[in-house]
């Protein structure tokens, strides 16, 4: 039996369907919708990607082949305040909307580092944030979960504006657990941004980033220690904005 051939999709998804689950469900495999995700399998790492933002002794983004589950490693190598960050591209913007979900394993020790998995304005900057704890930015537009040792070792939402940070917002619903993985997503709508872990909403900015500005997924890890090396992996990401 001949497969029979599908009729156009457009908009299919807003006219058929109700705000709810299934429409969250169907979005990603949607003519309607821009979808990149990768799952870190093969040989190499996909060559559409930026360079990785590096720096200090060891620091690295490396892909290892066969890998099992597929995953890529940020080892922040072992200069103080060493790092390693990968981004996508600056294709992103929150008037458009977009999401960035990630699956993130956590390194065999939370001490000493930082960390940071969301969206930010740059791919090439040494962190979307400087510090936790005042806080300030490298970024001028960022929404990003952190983990920053200098100052707790709790999951925290910070995002800026324009140049000026706008809330840190400390996670009470989950802590940092060594050597576990947590899927976490940042989700910016305009100007308001919010961040969830394990498929739970868990902090929102509801004018958290400037709508305007073009954004890219992020993921990064920093140092605190220069004798202590931290690593973190990713195993998967995946970005969904509108097509038009």
């Amino acid at each position: 039996m001949a497969l029979p051939i599908p009729f156009p999709t457009d908009a299919l998804i807003e006219r058929k369907t109700s705000i709810g689950f299934a429409r969250d469900l169907w979005i990603p495999t949607s003519f309607d919708y821009d979808t990149f995700e990768d799952k870190f399998w093969g040989d190499t790492l996909h060559s559409l990607y930026p360079a990785a933002k590096t720096n200090g002794t060891s620091a690295a983004v490396t892909f290892t082949e066969h890998n099992a589950n597929g995953f890529i490693d940020f080892v922040s190598g072992t200069a103080d305040n060493g790092y390693a960050g990968q981004g996508l591209g600056l294709h992103f913007t929150g008037d458009r909307g977009v999401l960035a979900e990630f699956v993130i394993k956590l390194p065999a020790a939370i001490t000493t580092m930082k960390i940071e998995v969301g969206l930010t304005d740059a791919d090439d900057d040494a962190g979307a944030i400087n510090i936790k704890a005042t806080p300030s930015f490298t970024a001028t537009d960022c929404a990003v979960v952190i983990i920053d040792t200098d100052d707790d070792a709790n999951f925290a939402f910070v995002s800026a504006k324009g140049g000026v940070g706008v809330a840190t917002q400390d996670i009470g619903a989950y802590t940092p657990t060594v050597s576990t993985t947590y899927r976490i997503a940042v989700r910016v709508e305009g100007d308001s941004c919010s961040a969830y872990i394990n498929g739970t909403q868990v902090a929102g900015h509801a004018d958290g980033i400037e709508g305007g500005n073009a954004i890219t997924p992020w993921v990064f890890v920093q140092a605190r220690a220069g004798s202590a090396s931290r690593t973190i992996q990713m195993h998967k990401w995946r970005v969904i904005q509108p097509a038009y």
